[in-house]
C-alpha cells in the first residue's frame, strides 16, 4: 500500500522536510562558529588601546574593533545625525562630529541623543544639548565599519544609517581612515561636563541564539521522522484490523 504513487509522494515530502530541518541545524552551527571567531577577534583587538599611528596603514578588513588613542579637536558645526537609533525603547540618533587629527579627519560617533533633544530646523545645521568646543582633547574608542546607501534628509542633517562615506561627503571631510570607517567613542580626557549623548554600548560578544536554533532545527527532525514513522506504523496496523488488502 505505502508503495503506491500517492504514498511515494508523501514519502518524498517527508524525506525533503527532514533534510531541509537536518540542514538548517548544520547552517546554524556554521553560524555559531562564525560568531565564536568574530567574538575572538574582537575581544583581542579591544583587550587594551592603540596609537592611531598604529592603525593608519591597516588594511580596511583588520580596522574592525580595534580599540585606539587619537588627539585632536572636534570641529564645532561639523556634525550629522544618523536616525533610526534607539536606547531603552527611545527613538533617537546617533551624533556623529568630525574629530580633527594631525592625520586628517576623523568621523567620530559621540553617542546618542533621544529625538526631542535635537535643536534645529529649517535648514540649520544639526545641534543638540552637548555641544562640542574647539579644545584640544584626547579621546579612545573603537574603530567601527559602517554600511553604505543611506539615505540623506532634505536639509542634509541626518541619514538613515551609519553610512560614513556619505557623511564624510556630506561634510566634505579629508578622511585619515578609509571612507568606510568611523569612531565609536568610549572616553575622552578632559572629561566632557555633560551627561549627553550617552554612550553606545561596546560590541555585544555573546554566542546568540545560534545554539538553541540548531538544537531546534535537529529536533524538530527528530520528531518528524519517528512521528511519520508512527503514522505509517498505525495507518498498517489499522488496514490489518479492518482486513484491508492492498491492491
Amino acid at each position: 500500500m505505502f508503495l503506491r504513487p500517492r504514498w511515494l509522494a508523501s514519502h518524498l515530502f517527508a524525506i525533503v522536510l527532514v533534510v531541509a530541518f537536518i540542514f538548517a541545524g548544520f547552517w546554524q552551527i556554521n553560524r555559531l562558529g562564525q560568531r565564536q571567531s568574530q567574538n575572538e577577534i574582537a575581544a583581542s583587538r579591544m583587550d587594551s588601546a592603540v596609537s592611531f599611528d598604529d592603525i593608519l596603514d591597516s588594511p580596511t578588513n583588520e580596522l574592525e574593533f580595534r580599540r585606539v588613542q587619537v588627539e585632536g579637536r572636534f570641529e564645532p558645526g561639523s556634525e550629522v545625525l544618523i536616525a533610526n537609533r534607539s536606547r531603552d525603547g527611545a527613538a533617537g540618533f546617533w551624533v556623529w562630529t568630525n574629530f580633527v587629527t594631525e592625520h586628517g579627519d576623523l568621523l567620530v560617533s559621540r553617542g546618542f541623543v533621544n529625538r526631542g533633544t535635537i535643536v534645529g530646523g529649517d535648514g540649520a545645521p544639526p545641534r543638540s544639548e552637548a555641544a562640542v568646543n574647539d579644545e584640544p582633547l584626547l579621546i579612545e574608542g573603537l574603530t567601527r565599519t559602517g554600511f553604505d546607501s543611506a539615505r540623506v534628509s532634505s536639509d542634509e542633517t541626518q541619514l538613515t544609517r551609519p553610512d560614513p562615506a556619505r557623511a564624510g561627503e556630506l561634510l566634505e571631510l579629508d578622511t585619515a581612515l578609509d571612507s568606510s570607517v568611523y569612531l565609536s567613542l568610549i572616553a575622552q580626557e578632559p572629561l566632557r561636563a555633560q551627561e549627553i549623548p550617552f554612550p553606545v554600548p561596546l560590541p555585544d560578544l555573546s554566542e546568540g541564539p545560534h545554539r538553541s536554533y540548531a538544537f531546534q532545527w535537529f529536533t524538530f527532525a527528530v520528531i518528524g521522522t519517528i512521528g511519520y514513522a508512527v503514522l505509517l506504523y498505525r495507518i498498517s496496523r489499522g488496514n490489518q484490523e479492518r482486513g484491508d488488502v492492498p491492491i
